[in-house]
C-alpha cells in the first residue's frame, strides 16, 4: 500500500531534485541549480497530515507534475501559486497572502512552470482518517468541503489562516516545531476553515441560493483549471451536467456579470499576470491564455486594459 502522506509532497519535490533530511520532527532541504532555487519544510503528523511549505524561484521552464490523495487543503500562496490552484481565481491576487480551501482528488494535474515565477506556499492536508477526531457536525462539514468547489478565502479569513500558516514553518517567519505543536497549528487552520464553510453554506441556505452558488463555483473553478484551453460555454455546460441557459442564468445573478465576460476577463487577467512576471513571449501568453491567433490575442488585450500587451513591464 503506498503511504499516502508521501503523495502529498515527495513527488513533487523529487522533481527539482531536492533531497529531504530529517530536522528535528521536520524534514527540510534545498536545491539550487539552472532550473530553480527552492526550499522545502515538511511536517509529517501522526500518519494524518501533512504540512508542506516551499520557496521556489523558478529560472528555466519547466513541465511540472503533481499527483494527489483525497483530502481536505487549506494553503497560503504566492499569486503563481495560486494561479495554479483548483479553485475560483479572485479578481486581482496578492503578491503573497492568497489563502485557499479545497478538497484534494486523486488525480494526476500537470502544469508549466515558467522562468520568472515565484511559488511560495503553505500548505496544510488533512487525510479523511482524522475527520474521525471531530464532532459529527463537523465531520460532516469537512466531507461536504472536500465535496465543494474549492474557494479562495475573503480577506478577514485570509489573514488570519495566512498569518497561522506562516508560523508553522521556518520559511516564513515562524520556526521549526515539535510535532505536537505544528499538529495544533495545523488543525486550528483546518477547523477554522470548516467554520467558515459552514457560515457560508448557512447564508446560502437561508437565502435559498446554496446550489446556485455552488454551481456558480463549479464554474468559476473550471474556468481557473482551463484558462489555457478554447473551450465553449456549451462546453462548460455539459461538463458540469448543466445546460447553457441555466450556467448563463445562475451566474449572471450571482456573479453579477455575465459567463462569457468573466471568462474573457480571466483570461486577460491571468494574460497581464503572467506579463507582468516576465512568463514569456507575447504569443506564449496568449497562448497560455486560450489565444492560438496573437492578432486576436492583441485585439482582446486591448480591449481589456487600452494597451497593447507589448507595453506591459517596458
Amino acid at each position: 500500500m503506498r503511504d499516502q502522506l508521501d503523495e502529498l509532497y515527495r513527488p513533487q519535490i523529487e522533481q527539482f531534485g531536492i533531497t529531504l533530511e530529517e530536522t528535528g520532527d521536520a524534514l527540510a532541504g534545498a536545491v539550487s541549480d539552472d532550473r530553480s532555487r527552492a526550499c522545502v519544510v515538511v511536517y509529517r503528523l501522526e500518519g494524518l497530515c501533512a504540512v508542506t511549505s516551499h520557496r521556489i524561484e523558478v529560472r528555466r521552464e519547466m513541465e511540472f507534475h503533481e499527483r494527489s490523495v483525497p483530502g481536505l487543503c487549506v494553503c497560503t500562496l504566492s499569486a503563481d501559486s495560486l494561479a495554479l490552484c483548483p479553485v475560483a481565481q479572485p479578481r486581482r491576487a496578492a503578491g503573497a497572502g492568497n489563502v485557499a480551501v479545497f478538497g484534494h482528488v486523486d488525480e494526476p494535474q500537470q502544469c508549466t512552470l515558467r522562468a520568472g515565477q515565484v511559488h511560495d506556499a503553505v500548505s496544510v492536508t488533512f487525510l479523511p482518517a482524522w475527520f474521525s477526531r471531530l464532532e459529527e457536525r463537523e465531520r460532516r462539514s469537512a466531507w461536504e468541503l472536500i465535496e465543494e468547489p474549492g474557494s479562495a478565502c475573503d480577506e478577514d479569513l485570509a489573514r488570519m489562516l495566512d498569518r497561522c500558516l506562516r508560523a508553522l514553518t521556518p520559511l516564513f517567519g515562524g520556526r521549526l516545531l515539535d510535532g505536537a505543536s505544528a499538529l495544533r497549528g495545523a488543525e486550528g487552520a483546518a477547523r477554522a476553515a470548516i467554520a467558515w464553510f459552514e457560515e457560508r453554506s448557512r447564508a446560502e441556505r437561508a437565502a435559498g441560493t446554496r446550489e446556485q452558488a455552488r454551481l456558480v463555483r463549479a464554474a468559476e473553478r473550471f474556468v481557473a483549471l482551463h484558462l489555457d484551453a478554447a473551450f465553449t460555454l456549451d462546453d462548460l455546460a455539459r461538463t458540469l451536467y448543466t445546460s447553457r441557459t441555466r450556467l448563463c442564468a445562475a451566474f449572471k445573478q450571482e456573479a453579477g456579470e455575465s459567463l462569457g465576460a468573466y471568462v474573457r476577463r480571466a483570461r486577460m487577467e491571468r494574460a497581464r499576470q503572467l506579463l507582468e512576471r516576465g512568463g514569456g513571449s507575447v504569443a506564449e501568453v496568449a497562448y497560455a491564455v486560450g489565444y492560438p491567433r496573437v492578432s486576436s490575442f492583441t485585439v482582446a488585450f486591448e480591449r481589456a486594459f487600452g494597451m497593447p500587451p507589448s507595453a506591459i513591464g517596458e
